[in-house]
């Protein structure tokens, strides 16, 4: 068992975190010592029981600290909002919207349903531990955290905001009816109103807190996804092939992220940026390398050519910080090929008697830490592996998605990246259907034949005359 002192050196943090919180919860009030120690110990206990194990357990705080500074950031300031709102205009008003919304958004609608009652808890502390408050607080908050994860336009945000005034407005009434007060109707207008005001300042702050953090909403993930990208429409110009195989990598990508309850959104844009290095070498991938032309990899060495291939992963990274893309996109980047092997030149070193081992051409991974990297890994080796395939047919299109993908989880690049077994059979169906309509041939229609038209038409006009 830990000391209180290993505690204290491991969450110090988190310990003035809570501390600042509620303090800021009572300010500018200077709230005595019992209060504060009772306020204190109440939001520790909510904190560490509910809000810091998932730091541990929701996958993006351990890839990336950004994460972290944003959940802690955006709870504090929206405690010190609200607290400031609702002291100088009344509870009913308080922008509860704002910080949970954003987190819900940003981060995870788990995660802002535990702040939510983090939150909660200290409008409670700042109005003396009324429940009727914390109800208010927690009810507004919570449907706002459910309503708002999924959004994908800004006219998203504002049915959800118009869902929040509805249920916020209900529970004001049952407020008044409970405790014997007449509804006064102008806090019941403006209970109404306040999640609609709210929901504009998110609407406005959203761009500004995606670009520091680099952490963007689905909102903004669509919006970045518009194919006259200036990175996109750079690979469309001189990488044509890879374009078009990223956006069929998006295709595949996209539909199996649904089918498994992933972030679908991320999944399709991340897919149309997982390969823009490419633009730098263009003619050395085998997409943009048409029938007639000469392979350059036939003039030089295989170890060469790893080199050269690879380099396509730092030169994407390097475009995508430059551009500030967001930072899973730019984790899909390195991360779509994990530590795979290149195995068409390793083959083909051996066969010209080198001795070169297999690690000599790895790509640099990491490994895909989180499911839409491992979605892209498959859908980019399916995609490559289906432009080879001669006649393709249902059966085997299938056959094939299968031996891709039980390969890439037999070399393990799948540990951890959280996709089970099961999402892997999802996955393979998905796959294939998408392809299987891809590749369904077009009926040919009858071609009528032009000169008997033309003499039809002749024939027309010289009895007309």
């Amino acid at each position: 068992m830990k000391s209180p002192s290993d505690l204290i050196k491991n969450y110090w943090v988190d310990l003035l975190f809570v501390a600042v919180s509620v303090a800021l919860a009572r300010y500018p009030e200077v709230p005595g010592f019992l209060s504060f120690i009772n306020g204190f110990l109440i939001s520790f206990l909510v904190w560490f029981s509910l809000v810091r194990y998932s730091f541990e357990s929701t996958p993006v705080f351990s890839l990336h600290n950004s994460y972290k500074y944003l959940a802690y950031t955006s709870t504090i300031a929206g405690t010190l909002i609200i607290r400031l709102v609702s002291r100088e205009l009344g509870g009913h008003v308080a922008p509860f919207f704002l910080p949970i919304a954003l987190i819900s958004m940003l981060i995870s609608k788990e995660f802002a349903l535990r702040i939510a009652v983090f939150l909660s808890v200290l409008y409670a502390y700042s109005t003396g531990f009324s429940m009727v408050d914390f109800g208010f607080a927690l009810a507004s908050s919570v449907v706002t955290a459910i309503s708002t994860h999924d959004v994908s336009r800004r006219l998203d945000l504002a049915r959800s905001a118009i869902f929040v005034s509805i249920i916020s407005g209900i529970f004001f009434v049952f407020q008044s009816l409970l405790i014997g007060k007449p509804l006064n109707v102008i806090i019941l207008g403006s209970t109404l109103i306040a999640p609609l005001i709210w929901s504009i300042v998110t609407v406005g702050i959203l761009p500004y807190v995606e670009y520091a953090s680099m952490i963007y909403s689905n909102i903004d993930l669509m919006e970045l996804g518009n194919l006259n990208n200036p990175l996109l429409k750079n690979l469309s110009l001189k990488a044509p092939g890879t374009y078009y195989h990223s956006t069929i990598v998006a295709n595949l990508a996209e539909a199996a992220a649904q089918k498994i309850g992933a972030n679908a959104v991320l999944t399709r844009v991340a897919s149309y940026f997982h390969d823009i290095g490419k633009a730098k070498r263009p003619y050395f991938y085998t997409e943009n390398i048409g029938d007639d032309d000469l392979n350059p990899h036939d003039e030089i060495a295989p170890k060469l050519s790893h080199l050269i291939i690879q380099d396509h992963v730092k030169t994407g990274l390097e475009m995508a910080k430059k551009h500030r893309l967001p930072l899973l996109i730019q984790d899909v980047i390195p991360q779509h090929h994990g530590t795979r092997v290149q195995k068409y030149f390793y083959h083909k070193s051996k066969g010209a008697g080198e001795k070169l081992s297999e690690s000599e051409f790895q790509y640099s991974g990491p490994k895909p830490q989180f499911k839409e990297a491992g979605i892209i890994m498959l859908a980019d080796s399916v995609e490559a592996a289906v432009r080879s395939l001669k006649k393709p047919t249902p059966s085997r299109l299938k056959n094939l998605v299968q031996e891709i993908v039980f390969s890439i989880y037999n070399e393990g690049e799948l540990d951890e990246s959280g996709l089970t077994l099961r999402d892997l059979e999802i996955i393979i169906e998905e796959f294939t259907k998408v392809l299987v309509s891809m590749m369904k041939s077009r009926i040919e229609y009858p071609k009528e034949e032009i000169k008997g038209v033309i003499k039809y038409a002749q024939n027309s006009s010289d009895k007309q005359n």
